[in-house]
């Protein structure tokens, strides 16, 4: 196909190797727009977007998240983090963190961003994986963690994406053109 847009989307996919390069200041700048340039419901604008780039932060992001697995009591989801080498974030120089107002539209606001971001990350030649396991570090009791990491008062966890240059190659899932209802 000639779209530069859809053939960005049919590219992209979900890598979970990264290598350790910084992202430049005009990759994030790029970045930041999109996730600002993202439409919420009645353009609210709720939510807030954590760029953790530091390398202890993202450290601290990490072990934070599987404190909170181990803290669920959920041994099989401890168990398959720990088969991954520990790894959540992948290792990738950026983890974006969406958290938002508690509100009927805040997920969908937070998911409407996290796909801005990893196609306009795929638009620049970066990697990406979209990351539901942070949501371990940020549940009730982890007001601490909010803290650390910046959340405005009052403010959840949504979603997170990690955002790099791919170590690893992964083609983009097929699909099934049955999950289309055509009337």
């Amino acid at each position: 196909m000639g779209n530069l847009v859809l053939n960005t989307i049919l590219s992209r996919s979900s890598i979970r190797a990264y290598q350790s390069e910084k992202l430049c200041e005009s990759e994030l700048e790029f970045l930041k727009k999109a996730a600002l340039a993202s439409p919420t419901a009645m353009n609210r604008q709720e939510q807030r977007f954590i760029f953790v780039t530091d390398d202890d932060k993202r450290a601290r992001l990490e072990q934070a998240i599987i404190d909170g697995v181990i803290a669920s009591g959920n041994e099989a989801f401890a168990e398959r983090i720990r088969m991954r080498g520990g790894q959540v974030t992948y290792g990738a120089p950026l983890v974006i963190i969406i958290c938002a107002k508690p509100g009927k539209f805040a997920p969908v606001d937070a998911g409407i961003a996290v796909e801005n971001i990893a196609i306009a990350a795929k638009a620049i030649g970066l990697d990406s994986v979209i990351l539901g396991m942070p949501a371990a570090a940020f549940g009730p009791g982890c007001d601490e963690a909010k803290r650390e990491f910046g959340f405005p008062e009052g403010y959840e966890f949504q979603i997170a994406i990690s955002v790099g240059c791919g170590a690893a190659e992964k083609a983009p899932h097929e699909w099934d053109e049955s999950h289309v209802i055509m009337m």
